[in-house]
């Protein structure tokens, strides 16, 4: 009987070892393979979170580029990163190869995208001047040239504008000099100007923008984001007092209707002293009542798009265009002493101040806001 229990009790040792055994290496296993899940899971968000900030870094600074392979310590481990300049099937790309590292586990991912948007000339840009209302007393004795300057202030030969451009008819009653291009043919600064300069009574398909997004042929509501995300140090006001200096980026101006003294025929000032400002300037509210009385900058001139509704007293220079939207435009006071000024197209400039928009060309698709890409992605693969 006692060898029997004695049998018994070596049997249930033996049983429960091998049990013990097998549930041990059962745990370890799925142990290592919660380890293996985790830490896969691990390198690829690594790799892809790389991934995404260099599109995001490219855009801001876009001529930044990696040939390199450079390590950097990301969530408990490593992502090593490279990104170049490439060409696929005729299209000019960037090669973006990044390995994230966990533990012993890794995940290679390579995008290839677009290069940054060099920006657009909106449609509406048919003038270095162009309105829905009257011009005749608000471009004053000024210089208006439609030829297409580039950054060093040389003419792109066949490349230009009207030097004025509205919906009604023009009257260059204060003797401005007015240059421009037409039919790709460049027409000097002179007065009285060239008929070829001047583009009266267009119909723009039956109307004329109302808004600053309808301007540019983007969704409603894309320019006062920007300015409000502080993006490449874009900035939304609802007072000209509260502008930091110098304008970059989007700078979107909404003054209630009535200004800020009270009365629809309330007017203010825009005063950006002596700095290099620049990008898109919009001056508007949602009735398009804003009137500006006058805007001012010394020593430098404003390189890219002004869109405003009414403005009156440009003294200041501009490299790019001015958009004014308001169909009561001045036609009663008159703006002597702006014979030191000058407006000169450059598509160049307002590319520049477009690019932001993450837009190739007026009819591109927005590539801003929340889940966009800024850089347009061709491929992801992983």
């Amino acid at each position: 009987m006692s060898k029997f229990i004695l049998i018994i009790v070596v049997g249930g040792f033996i049983s429960y070892g091998i049990i013990s055994i097998n549930l041990n290496n059962k745990i370890t296993s799925g142990t290592e393979n919660s380890v293996k899940t985790f830490s896969t899971r691990q390198s690829r968000n690594i790799a892809n979170s790389m991934a995404q900030m260099i599109l995001s870094g490219i855009n801001d600074s876009t001529s930044w580029r990696v040939t390199t392979p450079v390590d950097k310590n990301m969530f408990g481990g490593v992502a090593t990163y490279s990104f170049v300049d490439t060409v696929i099937a005729g299209d000019s790309l960037i090669k973006i190869s990044v390995t994230g590292k966990y533990n012993d586990y890794q995940t290679n991912v390579t995008v290839f995208a677009e290069k940054p948007a060099a920006g657009f000339v909106p449609n509406v840009v048919r003038g270095a001047w162009t309105a829905n209302g009257p011009l005749d007393n608000t471009i004053s004795d000024m210089y208006i040239d439609g030829r297409d300057y580039d950054a060093f202030g040389l003419i792109i030969p066949g490349n230009g504008v009207y030097g004025v451009s509205t919906s009604v008819d023009f009257v260059n009653t204060q003797n401005a000099e007015i240059g421009g291009t037409n039919n790709g043919v460049d027409y000097p600064m002179q007065y009285p100007e060239d008929p070829n300069v001047i583009e009266e009574n267009y119909n723009w398909g039956g109307q004329f923008p109302t808004t600053p997004d309808a301007a540019l042929g983007i969704p409603e509501g894309t320019l006062k984001s920007i300015a409000q995300s502080g993006e490449d140090g874009s900035q939304y006001v609802t007072d000209t007092k509260d502008l930091i200096l110098p304008l970059s980026g989007v700078t979107y101006i909404e003054i209630p209707d009535g200004g800020h003294g009270g009365g629809h025929h309330n007017e203010e000032k825009i005063d950006l002293k002596k700095t290099p400002s620049k990008g898109i300037l919009v001056i508007h509210n949602p009735e398009g009542s804003t009137r500006i009385k006058q805007t001012k900058l010394k020593d430098y001139a404003f390189e890219g798009l002004i869109i405003g509704d009414y403005m009156f007293h440009f003294h200041l220079d501009v490299r790019g265009a001015i958009i004014l939207l308001s169909p009561d435009l001045e036609t009663s006071k008159n703006c002597n002493g702006n014979r030191d000024h000058e407006i000169f197209y450059s598509s160049e400039s307002i590319k520049d101040a477009t690019s932001i928009l993450g837009i190739s060309t007026a009819e591109g698709s927005k590539n801003y806001g929340f889940g966009k890409q800024r850089l347009a992605v061709k491929h992801w693969l992983e």
